[in-house]
């Protein structure tokens, strides 16, 4: 039996979010082959759900990540990749159409490093 929730609006969660959330529901259900499949790939976050919301949050307090029309997307993206790099970080935003200059790459490099 599946217990469906009604939420108002969409959420994004990070990975590691999602692989708290299956891993709770495992305990209390035996899951379709295809819920196994995303547990697996959910093991694959770098880093915990309580520390993948903490980053996540930090990230949407940047202004130039809030003023996004997508940024809670682009905060969960950026906490599930943990980009090291400027020009990681640069391809995230450039799907986003932002430019993004190397001082605010540099603050995004320096949150996530706070994590590894």
């Amino acid at each position: 039996e599946l217990t469906v929730m009604i939420m108002s609006k969409d959420r994004y969660v990070t990975l590691a979010e999602v692989k708290e959330m299956l891993e709770a529901e495992a305990e209390s259900r035996e899951f379709t082959p295809e819920q196994k499949l995303a547990l697996e790939h959910a093991k694959g976050a770098k880093i915990g759900a309580k520390q993948a919301r903490e980053l996540k949050g930090k990230l949407l307090e940047l202004e130039f990540v809030a003023d996004l029309n997508n940024a809670e997307a682009v905060a969960v993206k950026i906490t599930d990749l943990l980009p090291t790099h400027f020009d990681d970080v640069r391809l995230i935003f450039q799907k986003e159409r932002r430019v993004l200059d190397k001082k605010q790459g540099e603050q995004i490099i320096k949150l996530v490093n706070e994590y590894l």
